[in-house]
């Protein structure tokens, strides 16, 4: 809850402190807060003391599928209860038929009776719904297949009948998908998955086969959206070109697909001190304790022999050693683990079929030496640990494709010899100008992101000779394929050359230059003719700048954060942005004196602007012409209160909201105040002293 609302957390805080730096958190705030599938009222109770009684007129909404649950919360709280009820139907229908169809009117007249039949067992049940409907979609539309669907089913107001709908669905499944899905169990419930964390893990498995013209993970993601087209899994997350970052699964669609692994002995999960296993032989375990007994755990190693896959969720404060034997193990995911010490990852070096590891716990410090003898090894995820440097024997993992660290990490020299490697996250400022050049005999390397040297560390001579190990290396990955370049660096001299040496990657999708002092956009990004996703940050704009940018035909997603304001208005005309669908424009000295002309971005959905409320008196140009955007459905916009007075801050916030309201869409607006408590008040604002002509101080009162 604490990092929901934008708070610090200390994932080895425990209750009590927890508890305690929420109620500070809250405690003079006015807050609306929802509390979503609360099982029991002693978690309840738990929940409540978090929740400071301020008199300010605060809200709680809790969601739960317990009675006893539901009047605890109202008891305490003079709270109401509002039973949800099932769709009628008239959404029922709706719901169905858009699903499989697109549209109502679209059922061919021979289907209508069926269809009745089978949305009258769903009860008026969303997830019944939605399942049955997933699974008619993808079957061809004959009369006895649907009755076939009909007969399988039960009614689904109980349970069980939801169960057997579920299982339906299921069952449909090819093998392949079968076998994915029941994979997402050794996640904890309310997990987010990322998509890529996901994807990867599949393929350590093994679960992914080739496709002639197709990666692994380009298949892996075909089978995750086809999971999320079958309505198995939840996309969440969803970004501008309409890919999920994360997934997630229903408590119901978890608990079917728990239950199938443990009667499959697909997957054993340990909660609390006790897990359930079919068999004395543990082939993937999930643990999602904060403790564990050593009785406990011992017995766990001792079932592992055969294991292929281990994960451990929040383990707080125990120790333990995998065992040297685990010669099937392929993936090794330690989850917010807070431990002391390594020896948890001592054997390492001996689990040779490893494919993924997986770290963000601050105990594990170093990676032994032996590591390079992992062939098999695709995926090296420390992002979080307390690892700071890697063994020079990284440099023996042929294999390895993704490599993903912080930017304290230091790497080494070596890293040239990973031909595998297509992405690098996050390549940090501790790396030679040898590593900068060793990044060019990475022919396979699709992604990167690097914190670049300033010239203050590296002085003169040695700022050359880097910047033409860059120029070089880059030019190198340009030629090789490079799709997603990102640079993140404070220093002039090197913001001014990244802008010449845009146009050796002709074919990035991804540009992200963070940071980094550019005076002005370059007309070489005209060049970048495959430029899906930009952010970039600048001194300054011109109209020049942004018909530039304009003319990149690919456009998905742009961010452009400005350190001074416009000093013209800009004007995005209809010709400009043409595909562009989330625009952010950050103006962070001044106003946003931007014009949106008649029919431009006409794919926008989304626009976030950020300026300053001073200005807003004369730079607002936006304001007047935002119902040119014609598919606009989310407005943001972030108002920085410094220095401004509340009277001005109001004006800003009612001039976007009028505007909003008069767009043909009624695009969904959420307006942010920043720097609230520097905003000034407009009593005190009248009362400033003032200097007179004879240089003595005079107050203006208020009358």
């Amino acid at each position: 809850m604490l990092n929901e609302l934008g708070s610090n957390v200390d994932t080895s805080d425990d209750q009590r402190q927890l508890i305690s730096k929420l109620r500070t958190f809250l405690e003079h705030k006015r807050y609306l807060i929802i509390v979503d599938d609360i099982w029991s009222t002693q978690a309840w109770e738990l929940v409540k003391c978090a929740l400071p009684e301020n008199n300010l007129c605060s809200r709680i909404i809790s969601t739960t599928r317990n009675a006893d649950v539901a009047t605890s919360c109202c008891s305490s709280l003079a709270g109401y209860i509002h039973n949800i009820q099932p769709l009628n139907e008239h959404d029922s229908q709706k719901l169905f038929f858009k699903r499989i169809f697109g549209d109502k009117s679209a059922c061919p007249p021979y289907l209508e009776q069926v269809s009745h039949g089978i949305i009258s067992k769903c009860h008026g049940l969303p997830l019944a719904l939605i399942s049955i409907a997933s699974l008619l979609a993808g079957k061809s539309r004959l009369k006895e297949q649907w009755e076939q669907v009909y007969n399988s089913i039960g009614f689904a107001f109980s349970h069980q009948g939801i169960r057997d709908i579920l299982l339906l669905s299921y069952y449909d499944l090819p093998i392949h998908l079968k076998t994915c899905l029941l994979y997402l169990s050794v996640f904890p419930e309310d997990y987010k998955i990322g998509r890529e964390e996901l994807i990867w893990r599949w393929i350590a498995e093994g679960f992914i086969s080739e496709v002639k013209g197709q990666t692994l993970d380009q298949v892996a993601e075909n089978y995750l959206n086809d999971l999320v087209n079958r309505s198995m899994i939840q996309p969440v997350d969803i970004k501008y070109d309409g890919r999920a970052d994360a997934c997630k699964l229903h408590d119901m669609v978890l608990d079917l697909i728990i239950s199938l692994s443990t009667q499959e002995n697909f997957t054993t999960i340990v909660e609390g001190q006790q897990y359930k296993c079919s068999s004395n032989k543990i082939r993937r375990i999930s643990i999602h304790s904060k403790c564990l007994e050593d009785e406990v755990m011992q017995e766990i190693m001792t079932n592992c022999l055969q294991v292929r896959s281990i994960s451990f969720y929040g383990l707080q404060d125990q120790e333990t050693s995998l065992l040297p034997t685990l010669n099937s193990l392929r993936v090794l995911a330690f989850e917010n683990w807070h431990h002391r010490g390594s020896k948890s990852i001592k054997h390492l070096g001996r689990f040779f079929q490893l494919t993924y590891l997986r770290t963000n716990s601050h105990g594990i410090y170093e990676l032994p030496e032996q590591i390079g003898g992992l062939q098999n090894l695709l995926t090296l995820d420390i992002r979080g640990s307390g690892v700071e440097k890697l063994p020079s024997t990284i440099g023996c993992l042929k294999n390895l494709v993704r490599l993903l660290v912080y930017h304290y990490v230091k790497l080494p020299n070596e890293i040239g010899d990973l031909q595998a490697l297509q992405q690098l996250s996050r390549a940090g400022n501790y790396n030679s100008i040898v590593f900068v050049e060793q990044l060019k005999r990475l022919a396979n390397l699709r992604e990167i992101d690097i914190l670049l040297h300033g010239s203050a560390q590296l002085g003169a001579r040695d700022m050359a000779r880097y910047m033409e190990a860059l120029k070089s290396s880059l030019a190198v990955m340009g030629k090789q394929g490079l799709q997603s370049l990102e640079i993140r660096n404070d220093d002039t001299v090197i913001g001014e050359k990244l802008m010449d040496l845009l146009c050796y990657s002709p074919c990035l999708r991804k540009l992200v230059i963070y940071s980094c002092s550019i005076s002005r956009l370059s007309k070489k990004m005209a060049l970048l003719v495959n430029l899906r996703h930009l952010d970039i940050w600048v001194s300054s704009i011109k109209q020049d700048d942004l018909c530039v940018l304009g003319s990149i035909p690919t456009l998905l997603f742009v961010m452009l954060s400005v350190e001074n304001g416009p000093d013209e208005r800009l004007a995005i005309s209809s010709h400009q942005f043409r595909c562009l669908k989330q625009f952010i424009f950050i103006s962070l000295g001044g106003g946003l004196d931007v014009l949106f002309m008649q029919e431009a971005m006409p794919e926008l959905r989304w626009l976030s602007l950020y300026f300053c409320a001073e200005e807003t008196d004369c730079k607002m140009g936006f304001v007047f012409s935002l119902k040119h955007l014609a598919s606009l459905e989310h407005l943001e916009v972030t108002i920085d209160c410094q220095n401004a007075t509340r009277s001005r801050v109001e004006t800003a916030e009612a001039s976007v909201r009028n505007a909003a309201s008069a767009h043909p869409g009624c695009p969904r607006i959420e307006i942010i105040r920043k720097c609230e408590d520097w905003m000034r008040d407009d009593k005190v604002d009248k009362e400033e002293i003032l200097k007179d002509m004879d240089g003595h101080e005079v107050a203006l009162r208020e009358i």
